[in-house]
């Protein structure tokens, strides 16, 4: 299926990256990993060798010109399936030394080269907004379709099958694909998949891509009520990420929103909880732009309405995590759907499955 790219967003893209080069001296901007490849061609998927880098397509701009570098394996398929609108394809043999780097120094004409920083791709632009949207909203479906199918009984590397099986089927692709049944949520913050049986709750964590752009959510069910103690940490992180959302806006920090975090937690009774696993921050072209450190400059940034982010509070087994984009207005979730049942904040709650 060919890309569509919406009209003028790529020139809006290269204009962002020549108005950088001018303010930061250099002649030429390169992108070499999947997520800038993905921004500056407005989506173009180099899903070859997933979330390694270097990347198979590399894009070069200049203030006259824009390129895409790849090996004569990959343009065939570039061409036909998914567009170069706006750039210039140049193709070299895959067994050629020096590769797409030689072809880039090239193409640069002698100047100076300076890789793009992550920073051009903030905030969203309104068509990356809308596909981000559709993608949240299918990410949602697919995760929530495969948890309602869970049983006790079952494995998490079978939950955690289903679950990529049923984005694959909506051309996400699972980067981070997180199960943790009863014993092993409540053990790691990070409970990969294994072979053990889940027991009488799971917790499923997904980042799904697609065309480089990123959404997280995460979603908890039970065999039956959840217990005592499960039920109130996760009221407990829903009450923190419900506090983080509320503080992400326009002309506000990043350290702002963590600090409503860190005493959101303490008001639930669980101070300095915030310690033992990131909270997340800004998602657009990786699972996060960066995680919100406390001290860090990236943390003291101001936020931009069109910004999304993902906030991932964890409480002992207990998580709560969506997408949103943040605005004047509010902040707009792009990862929750009207099928699953909310607390009273309205974050999603533990489904209970007989």
């Amino acid at each position: 299926m060919n890309r569509v790219v919406g009209s003028g967003e790529v020139a809006a893209k290269l204009a962002r990256v020549r108005g950088w080069l001018d303010e930061a001296g250099y002649d030429a901007a390169l992108f070499d990993t999947q997520p800038g490849v993905a921004w500056v061609t407005a989506g173009l998927e180099d899903r070859v060798v997933r979330n390694e880098e270097p990347a198979l397509i590399w894009a070069l701009v200049t203030q006259s010109a824009a390129h895409l570098i790849t090996t004569n394996i990959e343009a065939p398929r570039i061409v036909a399936e998914e567009g170069i609108d706006g750039f210039k394809l140049t193709a070299v043999p895959w067994y050629r030394p020096g590769g797409l780097a030689d072809v880039a120094e090239r193409l640069a004409g002698g100047g100076k080269v300076a890789p793009a920083p992550a920073t051009l791709r903030m905030p969203l632009s309104h068509q990356e907004t809308e596909r981000m949207v559709l993608l949240g909203s299918d990410t949602a479906v697919a995760l929530e379709k495969a948890m309602r199918g869970w049983r006790s009984a079952e494995r998490e590397c079978d939950l955690a099958a289903r679950i990529a099986a049923a984005l694959e089927d909506r051309l996400i692709f699972p980067s981070v694909l997180l199960v943790g049944g009863a014993s092993r949520r409540r053990a790691f913050r990070h409970p990969v998949p294994t072979q053990a049986v889940t027991g009488p709750d799971a917790l499923a964590v997904v980042v799904g891509v697609r065309g480089g752009l990123n959404v997280a959510c995460s979603r908890t069910v039970s065999a039956g009520e959840p217990d005592a103690e499960l039920a109130a940490r996760h009221l407990a992180a829903c009450a923190v990420e419900t506090a983080m959302i509320a503080a992400t806006r326009p002309g506000q920090t990043w350290q702002d929103a963590f600090a409503a975090g860190q005493a959101a937690y303490r008001e639930a009774g669980f101070d300095g909880e915030w310690r033992e696993h990131v909270q997340g921050g800004p998602i657009g072209y990786l699972s996060r732009e960066f995680d919100v450190v406390p001290g860090t400059a990236a943390a003291a940034e101001t936020i931009t309405g069109g910004t999304a982010f993902a906030w991932n509070p964890t409480v002992r087994g207990a998580k709560s995590e969506d997408t949103f984009i943040a605005g004047g207005n509010g902040a707009v979730a792009i990862t929750n759907t009207a099928d699953w049942p909310v607390v009273a904040d309205g974050r999603p709650a533990i489904l209970p499955l007989s």
